[in-house]
């Protein structure tokens, strides 16, 4: 997985930074993520002034998930907490697919003996 970084309005914080790849890491076992863009911004005259978003490449559809927070810290959580939610309910439709999958219903025409 790559990870690339774009900070606006920020000096470098490798801490956000590290805590954010743990987090895609742990992503990374559920569903594989090739390539992930975040962005981290201080724009110091809007309200909340925090804003972090991130784009992760990922079979099928990409996963998209933004925050804006007071702190950079609270907004890099929200944002992973929206990436977690994102990802857990895919990985729950892709467990219902392959229920149906294993266990078709017996259609209006079939017996079920």
């Amino acid at each position: 997985m790559q990870i690339q970084y774009q900070l606006h309005g920020l000096d470098h914080h490798a801490v956000t930074e590290r805590l954010i790849e743990q987090h895609l890491k742990q992503l990374d076992q559920i569903i594989p993520i090739s390539t992930a863009l975040v962005v981290l911004e201080h724009q110091p005259n809007a309200s909340p002034p925090f804003c972090a978003s991130v784009e992760m490449a990922v079979p099928g559809p990409d996963i998209h998930a933004a925050a804006r927070d007071h702190t950079l810290e609270a907004t890099v959580l929200k944002m992973i907490r929206r990436l977690e939610d994102q990802v857990a309910a895919r990985k729950h439709q892709q467990e219902l697919r392959l229920k149906r999958r294993q266990h078709p219903r017996a259609g209006p025409n079939q017996s079920s003996h």
